[in-house]
């Protein structure tokens, strides 16, 4: 088994070290970056205007072909026999050998050199160089420092590092394009009054992910447990015939007893499949494991995650608890170098949470936003709080200013955000007023949260009062079946417990009955919302999953105020054992610094554990995840949660769970899948080579996919076995909700009953131009560019000018509307930025040309820009006219799913339906869901031109 994890470890490294980081096309240009192919030295410099911006260049040199280098990869590793197909990669793909920075003047920066691996990585797999990467390193740094100066050419430069490059790898002729070099400009707007810093390459090259492998597979040789990745590249398939959104699994999840204690303090509970998962996750990783849970758009995973946190909380509170003195769960220890730490307690190592994802966006946003007091219920806004001077200071780190509740999590990860949680931290620890007003004396505390679970466990007793009761009555109604049938004795005596209340001739009107039902509704009355398990079984599917069996709102409100009371102890304990907590942290700022000393793990694990009792959650994307927890051992962090893992390559994901106990991998496989730039036939050599079974190919799967592969509680969609399935969709109307349930999930989803009223109430607060279409545009691609189709470009723009508001009819247009542009092609979303760029006094108005730029950076792009991005209304302009780019759009549901589902309240699709209508039932959608939903142009524009202008469709953004 440690021969075969080793196997697909050596397999994934070697996907990192031949997928190679490819060049920007040329042309290509935004608000901050612009990109130029430099064919000859003596091509025209890229010009800059003098817009008050920062301007740097950065200059890619040795640039090669990567079809050429693909055909030199696959006739090794085949011995020649198998050339690659002629798709597999496009013409005009681009690797390159490094980068080196240049001034706005032309100057060389002497420290900005940065060489990349791949073209070293293909010259040693083809045996064509015995050097070590540090030896070719240190040769291209002496050519480079010799041969800048003042007045060197960047470009003449680029040549020589180039020519150096490939001759001393031995590369083929072949293999060098015809290219020189690639200019990126980056700018960046100088901000009067403060220093301004250097516009940074909008492309880090460095892959941490091939040593990361490296090591983790010598870990697994030298028999080392990686932690929650060992199941997860290990344990057989779990798939079966089991369903967990049938009723039989959704009862026995939802019995009354499998809930958390304590619940995130919302006004709203957890629709049935989002606690069902929850309950699952707590039962099934009591000390270890992998549980995944897929989420489609709109069905509340972030939500379900808070839900999370809380249960982790509570389940610490508990351990807090048993302490008389909080100072008792610290013990100093001595170090040779004269410092001193505190050893935690073994009983708190278990609790803290770590956020992780390929996504920097959003993982960020999931840490910076749960202090927020707006993610806390009306309800408890005024009774919840925890440590909220550091929530400031930690939340002042990141220039936001939003009102916070407590310090309940912070990202992490990259070194600016540990600089930042490290500074906040510094100041804390010598803020003496840090715990003024609102700590308990810690018995106090302890009473608090005793007298909570009192009452938690009063309500939960009533609960299973009236479930015998009513299966008591339920026996006493069979029991009069019984004797008016004439059943015989043996019969009566098999009933059991009915027996004991049978009597002869027992009406509905009987006492003993008359008085059980009556408790029963005593009970119903006093918890409120109780769903009986009848009433859930005999309900139709939507009603189903809208309801919640096994709570109450007198339990929800208990496991609300259960994390009130868990957040005071917790505040409380701290400040009581400030005294060994406040040098712990200090450590933990060293353990932070790049100069710090080292850690032992045990050490590390003291620190860790400490910090997160202030900071329970922290979050860092895969690429950073080792610079924050490198000092903690495999399996050593207690719990991870893995977001939008279903975009998340196995290979970049895997290091961060090696360094788990537990992992809960949240994601869906039918949104965007992970990018990769290794084309097919590489990999499928590179998979030969090392024996890779399909579920742990890079092409084929997601860490969602291999997550879901082993958790037995699950059940199939689209042909795929999935793990803890949500149901209940809470974003988009129709037609969104039933094109993205047909697509991708089988009919599965549920559209709450709160969103059709939502939108009905919208449709009179903030009316909309017109019902969502699919706007029929019939245009011909530009020589230069067969994706971006002006015609659909124009329409674009004169809907976006119609959505600027205006105040009063009489006042300029100035609103910019929350509306998102989409495209599944780069070239047409490019192409639509810059034709708004080119109109827009015609579509924005008197909108002032900085903040028309910045909308239009935020509000345009590609499907897979906007991954869990959302806005009242979507224009989808598809673009394209060549069968197979428009066959990659379709051929999964993946990018449709995704791009349909960003719309909450409307879409209009722009494209010529002719074109992409390929398949009738595939694309049957495209036919409309509730009738034919095609418009033409005319049609549109007059639509659109009808409305009331000075009323705004959509939402300031500001």
């Amino acid at each position: 088994m440690h021969q075969q994890v080793a196997r697909i470890l050596s397999y994934w490294e070697n996907i990192e070290y031949y997928s190679p980081p490819v060049l920007e096309n040329d042309g290509d240009k935004s608000a901050s970056v612009s990109v130029t192919h430099v064919v000859n030295k003596n091509d025209p410099w890229p010009q800059t205007e003098d817009n008050g911006k920062a301007v740097r260049h950065f200059i890619r040199f040795g640039v090669a072909a990567v079809r050429e280098c693909d055909d030199l990869l696959i006739r090794r590793w085949t011995n020649g026999t198998n050339a690659p197909d002629d798709k597999t990669c496009e013409e005009t793909k681009f690797t390159f050998a490094g980068t080196f920075a240049v001034s706005d003047k032309r100057a060389a920066d002497r420290g900005s050199l940065v060489i990349n691996r791949f073209l070293y990585d293909l010259a040693v797999a083809i045996e064509r160089t015995q050097m070590s990467f540090a030896e070719y390193s240190e040769a291209l740094a002496r050519e480079f420092k010799a041969r800048v100066t003042v007045r060197s050419n960047p470009v003449a430069i680029a040549e020589a590092l180039a020519d150096l490059a490939f001759s001393t790898l031995g590369l083929p002729a072949e293999v060098q394009a015809r290219v020189k070099c690639v200019v990126v400009t980056s700018s960046k707007p100088v901000i009067e009054g403060k220093a301004s810093r250097k516009p940074k390459d909008a492309r880090p090259f460095n892959n941490v992910y091939p040593s990361l492998l490296r090591e983790l597979r010598g870990d697994v040789v030298n028999g080392v447990v990686i932690g929650a990745a060992w199941d997860l590249l290990t344990q057989s398939s779990a798939e079966s015939d089991f369903d967990a959104t049938s009723d039989a699994a959704v009862s026995n999840s939802l019995e009354t007893g499998r809930y958390p204690s304590t619940r995130w303090p919302s006004d709203f509970s957890l629709s049935a499949q989002q606690q069902v998962a929850v309950n699952e996750l707590f039962a099934r990783l009591s000390k270890e494991g992998v549980f995944s849970i897929n989420g489609p758009p709109g069905t509340g995973k972030t939500t379900l995650l808070l839900d999370v946190v809380a249960g982790i909380l509570g389940r610490r509170a508990d351990v807090l608890l048993s302490y008389d003195d909080p100072r008792s769960a610290f013990t100093p220890v001595y170090d040779e170098e004269g410092g001193t730490h505190f050893r935690i307690d073994r009983a708190l190592n278990d609790f803290l949470v770590a956020v992780a994802s390929s996504n920097n966006g959003a993982v960020a946003n999931l840490t910076l936003e749960l202090p927020k007091r707006s993610k806390i219920g009306k309800a408890y806004c005024d009774t919840v709080g925890f440590l909220p001077k550091l929530a400031e200071r930690l939340m002042a780190q990141h220039q936001l200013t939003s009102k916070t509740w407590g310090a309940i999590s912070i990202p992490l990860g990259n070194r600016q955000n540990r600089d930042r949680c490290a500074t906040a931290m510094a100041e804390a620890i010598d803020d003496e007023t840090l715990f003024e007003g609102g700590t308990d004396n810690w018995d106090d505390a302890r009473t608090e949260y005793r007298a909570a679970k009192a009452k938690l466990d009063e309500i939960r007793a009533k609960h299973l009062s009236l479930y015998e009761l009513v299966n008591a009555a339920s026996n006493l109604e069979a029991a009069q079946r019984c004797s008016n049938q004439k059943w015989t004795s043996p019969v009566r005596s098999a009933m059991g417990t009915a027996a004991i209340a049978f009597e002869p001739g027992l009406s509905a009107t009987h006492p003993v009955l008359m008085q059980a039902r009556e408790q029963i509704e005593q009970l119903r009355e006093e918890l409120g919302n109780v769903v009986l398990p009848d009433e859930f079984t005999q309900a139709d599917l939507k009603a189903q999953a809208q309801m919640l069996p096994g709570t109450s709102t007198a339990l929800e409100r208990a496991r609300c105020e259960m994390f009130v009371a868990t957040m005071r102890l917790h505040q409380s304990f701290v400040a009581h054992a400030w005294a060994s907590i406040r040098p712990n942290l200090a450590a933990w700022i060293d353990l932070m610094s790049a100069k710090g000393r080292s850690w032992s793990e045990s050490a590390a694990r003291d620190l860790w554990s400490t910090f997160s009792l202030l900071v329970p959650v922290v979050s860092s994307t895969f690429c950073s995840f080792s610079n924050a927890f490198g000092s903690m051992g495999r399996g050593a962090i207690p719990w991870l949660i893995v977001d939008e893992a279903g975009q998340a390559s196995s290979q970049h994901a895997i290091d961060a769970l090696s360094r788990a106990r537990r992992a809960i991998v949240v994601g869906d496989p039918f949104q965007l899948e992970p990018i990769s730039t290794i084309s097919d036939a590489v990999e499928t050599a590179l998979a030969t080579k090392f024996g890779i079974a399909p579920q742990f190919r890079t092409k084929y799967t997601s860490l969602q996919t291999l997550a879901d592969r082993i958790n037995p509680f699950g059940a199939k969609r689209k042909g795929k076995w999935v793990g803890a399935p949500l149901r209940v969709h809470r974003r988009c109307v129709e037609p969104m909700f039933s094109i993205s349930n047909g697509l991708a999930y089988d009919q599965s989803m549920i559209l709450a009953d709160e969103i059709v009223r939502s939108d009905a109430l919208d449709n009179v607060r903030r009316p909309t131009f017109g019902p969502s279409a699919w706007i029929n545009v019939v245009g011909t691609a530009e020589t230069a560019n067969d994706f971006y189709i002006p015609e659909e470009g124009a329409l674009a723009a004169h809907i976006m000018s119609r959505c600027v508001g205006r105040t009063s009819p009489s006042q300029p247009a100035t609103e910019l509307p929350d509306i998102l542009v989409i495209s599944p092609f780069r070239k047409v979303a490019e192409g639509l930025k810059q034709y708004l760029r080119d109109h827009a006094p015609a579509v924005f108005g008197e909108t002032a040309a900085a903040r028309a730029e910045e909308w239009i950076e935020r509000s345009v792009g590609t499907v897979h820009s906007f991954q869990g991005k959302e806005g009242d209304t979507v224009l989808l302009i598809l673009g394209a006219t060549r069968s197979d780019s428009i066959d990659w759009v379709l051929a999964k549901p993946n990018i449709m799913n995704v791009a349909v589902t960003r719309a909450r309240r409307r879409l209009y699709i722009i494209g010529n339906r002719s074109n992409w209508y390929r398949d009738p039932i595939r694309d049957a959608w495209m036919v409309g869901t509730g009738g034919d939903w095609l418009m033409q142009e005319g049609e549109a524009r007059h639509m659109f031109n009808a409305s009331p202008i000075q009323k705004p469709f959509l939402r300031v953004v500001k």
